[in-house]
């Protein structure tokens, strides 16, 4: 999901949550069952909310998340879900959500409270669709089959890379956990779709093509996209901004080996008609109730192809 923050304090923004509420960074560490949460993300033209749990156990030079660091309200899973309700009342004029995207930061370092966090998605909200959006890192076999059986519908698992070098240069941590996530996910039949962002000169195409490669070996029919690395969002500007050339390039490599292949921004409907491609508009709410908006206007342009649209919800 590609969303346009129209704030212009945003920095500001994330370093107020950060004073206000307190965090494991100046804290210490949380009690147990806790996680901090800087604020959640309501649509306000489909019944979805994204919750964004911070801090993660990578370090990626390219990251463009605030959530990254420890920051935001330590809230346990009772407390998130009745901010999620009050938000929805307040924000949504009380319609009923239907879908969950619970992203990061990463999401799974506290592996009961996640686990707590899907179930009551289900059950107490009772949505219908609740996806994660994770590095993989964490998600052994045990932690897939209780994600499964909390009720969890979906995974969007990052690689972002296969070489091992690269994956230590770039995040800090070896990629061979992440590896093995997949192999847990199509064994658990967890469904999942797996996304890596091209970054020339780093993760180029040739390493897509390896990614490709593995990802064929568990099954071929995984879905594959290949995501633009948008420098001025990132903390180190460790690559320029791809081509639609080298896009289409990348995605041409790997559907030598993939069924499923898309390329291109985050969350694109790339096969809509001109007509149907609306503004989308979210509300972001902190938990202070203080909200920002936040507009994705219609993007006609045409998008590197695809063939199947991927997105995280």
């Amino acid at each position: 999901m590609n969303m346009i923050d129209t704030s212009p304090n945003m920095a500001h923004r994330a370093h107020f949550v950060r004073q206000h509420f307190g965090s494991a960074e100046s804290s210490g560490t949380l009690l147990k069952g806790f996680v901090d949460v800087p604020f959640i993300t309501l649509s306000l033209t489909e019944p979805c909310v994204w919750l964004t749990l911070s801090g993660c156990n990578f370090k990626c030079r390219g990251c463009f998340s605030s959530a990254r660091d420890p920051i935001g309200e330590p809230m346990t899973v009772e407390r998130l879900l009745d901010f999620i309700e009050q938000s929805t009342r307040v924000y949504n004029r009380d319609t009923p959500l239907e879908a969950a995207v619970i992203t990061g930061g990463e999401p799974t370092q506290d592996r009961d409270f996640l686990i707590d966090l899907v179930r009551n998605l289900k059950m107490r909200v009772g949505l219908k669709h609740v996806s994660l959006s994770t590095n993989g890192y964490l998600l052994d076999r045990s932690y897939v089959k209780g994600l499964k059986a909390a009720g969890l519908d979906v995974v969007k698992l990052d690689i972002k890379a296969y070489t091992n070098s690269v994956h230590k240069w770039y995040t800090g941590l070896s990629n061979r956990p992440v590896l093995n996530a997949v192999r847990y996910l199509s064994e658990c039949k967890l469904d999942f779709r797996v996304e890596t962002v091209l970054m020339p000169g780093v993760v180029d195409i040739d390493e897509i093509e390896r990614i490709a490669i593995f990802l064929a070996q568990v099954d071929p029919q995984i879905r594959y996209k290949v995501v633009r690395f948008t420098p001025g969002e990132a903390r180190e500007k460790v690559a320029r901004r791809p081509s639609d050339d080298e896009i289409q390039l990348a995605v041409d490599s790997a559907s030598k080996h993939l069924i499923n292949v898309a390329g291109g921004k985050a969350c694109v409907q790339q096969f809509a008609a001109p007509e149907q491609r609306e503004a989308k508009k979210w509300i972001r709410v902190y938990p202070d109730m203080e909200t920002e908006t936040i507009v994705a206007k219609p993007f006609f342009k045409k998008e590197s192809f695809t063939k199947e649209t991927i997105c995280s919800f």
